[in-house]
């Protein structure tokens, strides 16, 4: 009986480096050479020292910083053999004791552990990684951009007829909207009815969250898209409004000639209107007020008229939270082998 222990071949002896070199002393940074390795190489080092020198020699696996070899003096290296344990980049360091470089001769060879590594590739690519310290910190983040309302204007008043002498039949309101307006809304109605026919529809937002976010205030909610339209009604009597500055405006209340309204919020012979003015429609003042003008035509019939205009403002919504940020970052080269 007999049995047959089959062991592996070893490749063939491939010389990876043959170079004149000047090894650092001891005042510079140490000559270093990186080079790959298949589990199971031997790898065989030659420094031939061309002075009387000593070197300190090193050879680790890069990432581990685990040495294979070291000697803190020596002349030289002769046929200096060292099996690799592992797949991966190892560093080869060499250090004249001296102040200044000196001139060696280093070769390396490698013997692959079988055939089959023969072809490995022992040249090294490196990349560029960064490296980040983290920290965290509790500030405010906004979560969203809700809409806040503010009422400028919610009076009665009344327009006397075109005929009365004491009172005038034109008039106007004065208002300045808030600092941060997106947009503001404005209802104008003649009479009892148009009141009474608009709080009807403020019954209807009287439940869940739109009464939440409204208030049950129609006009509210019309700004906030929440209504498409607003109740318009017949009445007894109508009126016309114009949009003016300051200057425009008392030309308009004495009925004096040149008057000139702006077209963005006007109505003629109306019982009831509504509109919504985006702030980048609204004309800029120079005494930063606006004025709506109001004129009641009829020639007997005196008028109670209700205004009511709405601004809505930016309101940014905040939470705190616990935010992770990077602290430092830091930038260094990584060897990978280029066979991966």
């Amino acid at each position: 009986m007999c049995s047959l222990v089959c062991v592996a071949q070893a490749g063939k002896p491939i010389k990876i480096a043959d170079l004149e070199i000047q090894v650092a002393g001891t005042k510079q940074p140490a000559t270093q050479y990186q080079y790959a390795f298949q589990a199971g190489d031997v790898i065989v080092l030659d420094l031939e020292n061309k002075t009387k020198t000593n070197y300190k020699v090193t050879v680790q696996e890069y990432f581990s910083k685990s040495p294979l070899y070291s000697i803190e003096e020596t002349r030289k290296l002769n046929n200096l053999r060292l099996t690799v344990p592992q797949k991966s980049v190892y560093t080869i360091t060499l250090q004249s004791l001296s102040e200044t470089s000196t001139r060696s001769h280093f070769t390396l060879t490698r013997i692959p552990g079988t055939e089959a590594t023969q072809n490995f590739n022992t040249l090294v690519a490196w990349r560029t990684v960064q490296d980040t310290t983290w920290t965290t910190t509790t500030e405010k983040v906004l979560v969203k951009n809700d809409l806040k309302s503010e009422t400028v204007v919610d009076k009665t008043f009344q327009l006397a007829s075109l005929t009365n002498i004491t009172r005038n039949n034109r008039s106007t309101e004065r208002f300045k909207l808030p600092a941060g307006t997106k947009h503001w809304v404005y209802w104008v109605g003649v009479g009892q009815e148009s009141v009474q026919s608009l709080q009807e529809t403020g019954k209807t937002l009287a439940k869940g969250a739109t009464a939440l976010l409204t208030g049950g205030n129609p006009l509210v909610a019309f700004g906030l898209g929440l209504l498409p339209q607003l109740p318009q009604v017949k009445s007894s009597g109508y009126i016309s409004y114009y949009l003016f500055n300051k200057n425009n405006a008392y030309l308009f209340t004495e009925d004096e000639d040149g008057w000139k309204p702006y077209g963005v919020a006007k109505g003629k012979d109306v019982l009831s209107d509504y509109g919504k003015v985006l702030a980048s429609q609204t004309p800029k003042t120079e005494d930063g007020y606006l004025y709506l003008g109001f004129e009641n035509p009829s020639t007997i019939t005196g008028l109670d008229l209700t205004l009511k205009v709405v601004a809505f403002i930016d309101n940014p919504v905040y939470q705190t939270r616990t935010v992770r940020k990077p602290a430092k970052i830091t930038t260094r080269r990584e060897p990978i082998l280029a066979a991966e």
